[in-house]
This record gives structure tokens, sequence and C-alpha cells, in this order.
């Protein structure tokens, strides 16, 4: 018998002794350079490609099913951020997205390999049987997305899954541009919320049992974030790269967002650079201008924001008093002002800590940055609404909290410091500080007072009902035991 290397040999002379033959035919007009060029080149790669095929080493990967057999509970929880139950429910949504035939699940690969091949089904097979350890089946590739996201490189993925490093990286662009990006998953909209008035009735009850019924018409927390990433370049259509050295001392962009009292994230606008101020960088978001226009819609149903004082006052946007003397009705407005808002400081590092990806500076274009930063939101929601009781468990506590420490001890000087503002409109000056802004106009104006009245009447609601700020307790605040006492 034949071996495959005499084979490819025989036909390499047979190639260029057919060759030959027609050219010394009248009737073929072919020049040497192309034999020497061109001809006998493709037939020594050709004869190359065959050998090594032959001597391809095909993997069998192990099955996602085994592998997540393998781990434990609170072991998936670490590597994929999330319980197998949410992990399965995720990867049924993105297959309903996108379809099975896109999504490639293991239970579609198994069906398509045991049925009889169909015209249809040939080329998956043939993909999947005679390829070097088969296709890759959708919830290997939500889950590497997951554990990249989650803080892990590509390499480390590759090795674990038993692919390339580049396709690996194909694989995280492809799922998080494609498939988690996807309109239909999650999608955060903040005027498509305030035109839904079942949504806006659910969060501001929930925010109102939260506050005894003082903060009663609130339907969300809104705040900045700034996440880091690397210094934009003019590829990324960038000229001024400074525009985005934040106040924090790297490059960032400025997102702001709001969220309802379970920590879902109602809108977001990751369009701001890292050196605008968050009153600037909400000012520059769609959901302004349209709130500007609708703000008497939103006073007749007598719903409002509510946000810290880097944001003017406005009457869809309540804020707190500023310098407010201890004890007074304007400092116990601000108390229970700020135990609703911390509703949006506690999402954002629910989000942080949970994606590992962000706690270095995002490494990609600025175009994929935005989109790693959505996709961290969008996957923050998911796990909100199908995790049981939409809160965290004792588990997952456990897990932020290590997280909590690893993080701290990788950002020794973290500092989540609030910016410069007040009541009024602020912008930035030619050296990044917020400075007082021009004139406001007539809209603005009356926006501002009527919010100026609307917190007001809070505050009275509050005197009436004498509520005040809880006392300080020196132990308490500080993490103290009384055995402390003697030595203070």
């Amino acid at each position: 018998m034949t071996s495959t290397t005499d084979m490819a040999v025989l036909l390499t002379a047979a190639a260029t002794g057919l060759f030959l033959l027609l050219k010394k035919n009248k009737h073929a007009m072919i020049e040497d350079s192309v034999l020497s060029e061109v001809v006998l080149p493709s037939i020594e790669r050709s004869r190359k490609n065959r050998f090594h095929a032959h001597r391809r080493r095909f993997r069998s990967r192990r099955s996602w099913a085994e592998f997540m057999g393998d781990m434990s509970e609170q072991q998936f929880r670490r590597y994929f951020r999330m319980s197998k139950e949410i992990f399965k429910l995720l990867c049924q949504q993105i297959e309903d997205i996108v379809g099975v035939e896109k999504f490639m699940s293991e239970e579609y690969l198994k069906t398509i390999l045991s049925s009889p091949h169909t015209e249809q089904s040939n080329n998956i097979y043939f993909a999947h049987a005679k390829s070097t350890g088969g296709v890759i089946a959708g919830e290997v590739k939500i889950a590497s997305t997951l554990r990249i996201l989650g803080g892990a490189t590509y390499m480390d993925m590759a090795l674990i899954f038993d692919t390339s490093f580049n396709h690996m990286h194909k694989i995280f662009r492809h799922v998080i541009l494609n498939w988690l990006s996807h309109p239909s998953f999650y999608n955060i909209n903040g005027i498509e919320y305030c035109s839904d008035e079942e949504r806006m009735k659910e969060v501001a009850l929930l925010f109102a049992r939260g506050s005894n019924g003082i903060i009663g018409g609130c339907i969300g927390a809104l705040d900045g974030w700034v996440v880091k990433i690397k210094k934009p370049t003019r590829k990324d259509g960038i000229r001024n790269a400074k525009s985005f050295y934040s106040r924090k001392g790297f490059f960032a962009v400025n997102v702001q967002a709001i969220v309802d009292k379970k920590k879902r994230v109602l809108f977001r606008s990751i369009m701001s650079r890292g050196a605008e101020h968050d009153s600037t960088a909400f000012k520059n978001s769609g959901l302004y201008k349209w709130l500007m226009q609708n703000a008497t819609v939103l006073m007749e149903k007598g719903y409002y924001f509510i946000g810290d004082s880097a944001y003017a006052l406005k009457s869809f946007l309540l804020t707190p008093y500023d310098n407010a003397m201890h004890g007074t009705a304007e400092d116990n407005y601000n108390f229970f002002h700020s135990s609703s808002r911390i509703s949006v400081e506690c999402a954002f590092g629910e989000i942080d800590l949970r994606w590992g990806i962000l706690w270095k500076e995002l490494e990609y274009s600025l175009e994929m940055n935005i989109a790693i930063i959505d996709v961290c939101m969008r996957l923050h929601n998911c796990i909100v609404e199908l995790r049981v009781g939409n809160t965290m468990d004792a588990l997952d506590r456990d897990i932020f909290d290590d997280d909590c420490r690893r993080f701290y001890a990788i950002n020794p000087f973290h500092l989540n410091e609030g910016v410069s503002g007040g009541e009024e409109d602020v912008r930035l000056d030619e050296d990044g500080n917020a400075v007082r802004g021009g004139r406001p106009s007539n809209i603005e104006k009356e926006s501002s007072e009527w919010g100026k009245t609307w917190r007001n009447e809070i505050r009275d609601e509050i005197l009436r009902q004498k509520l005040i700020r809880p006392p300080t307790n020196y132990y308490r605040d500080r993490n103290r035991v009384l055995e402390d006492y003697n030595n203070y």
C-alpha cells in the first residue's frame, strides 16, 4: 500500500510532468517565469500541507457538561461570577436571541452528530468531527467571556478550553459585540424607562418603602462612575487625550448611571471623557435633554430622580442641601436623601468587584472599552433579575468579601471621593477645574426653582413627622468595642 508521503511525491511529479507536456504544445503559451514563480511553489505548498495534515494532532475537548460537573457551586461562582442556575438561564436567553444554529449548544451539536446527515447539517458535522477539537459550543464561548470579564487572560482560557490564543480573542470580541450587546439582551434605555408608567410606579414604591414613605416619588438614584482605560490615541478618533485624564490620576471614561432600589441599572451614558464634571456629563446625555422637555409631565405624576451635590438642582433631580448644619431640618433631609441614594453607589461597587477586568485599565480600543462597560452593566442587571429574591445570598457575600480584600490589596489608594459642585450648574475651565456656569436659560431657571420648592416640601414633611438623623455613636461608627473605652 502506498503511503501518504509517497502519494504526495507521485502527485507532485505527475503535475509537473503534465505541465511540461502542455508547455511543449504550441497551443500552451506559458512562460518559464510562470512555471518557476507560480506553479512550482504552489505545488510544493500543496505537498507540504498534505504532509503536515497527515501528522496533525486531533484534540478531543472535554464537554462543557463534564467541565461544569467537576466544579462545586462555590468554585463555579468564583470562576464565572454567577451561580450555575443563572448561567444556564443566561445561555438559554442568548440562544433564544441569536438562534440555535449560531449559538450551537452542546445539546444541539449532539443532535446533529447523532441524526442522519442532511445537506444542511453536513458542514456542521464535518467541522465538528473532522477538525482539531471540533466546534466550540456556545456554553464554552459564554463561559470563557465571563471568565475574561472576571479578570482572566486569553492565555488562561485558551489553555483551559484547548483553543488557540488568537481564536479565544476572536470569541471574546464576538460574544461581547454580537451576543451580550444585542438590543434584546437587557437593553438599558433611560428614555424608554421614563415612558413606562408601570416600571416607574414599581421603582417609586420600592424607594418609598425603604424611606418610610419620605422619598415617595423617587424613580431612580443618579451618580457618576469613573472607569479606567488606556490612553486613547488617534486611532480612536481622539486628538486631545488629556480630556480623558480624570481627577483621580488616570485616563478614564465618565459613566453616568441611574439605578433603582434593587440596584438594577435603568439608564447609563458612557459617552463622556474622564475629565468632565458629573453635572456636565449628565447634561450631555440624551436623557437630560428629554427630561428638560418633559419636566412638566414628570412633575404632574410626582416623579423625580435623586443625585448628590455634584448635580444641579432641577424639578426632576433633587439634590442635598449645601452646608447643612448638624441637627437642622436640612440635615435631616440630607440623611434620608443619602440613605436612598446609596443604592447607586452599592450598584457601582457590586459591578466593580464582580468583574475583575475593571480592576485595572481596559486595554482595548475606545469603542471596545465602552462595549465592555456596557456589557458589565447588562450582565449585572441579568444577575439581579435572575437571582432568588433579587438579593445576594450568603455564598455570594462570602465571595464578595474575599474579592474586596483582593481588590484593596491591588488598589491600596483607591478612593471614591465626590466631585465639587452644588445646586447650580457647573462647567470646567481650561485646567479641568469646576467653575460656575454661564447664565442659565429660562427653562433651566424655572426647573431649578421648582426643584427647591419640591425639596422644601419633603424637608417640611420630615420635620412634621419629627424624623431626625440618628445620633452619632463613636463605637458604632468606628467599629470599636466598649473595652477600648479606657484606652480612648
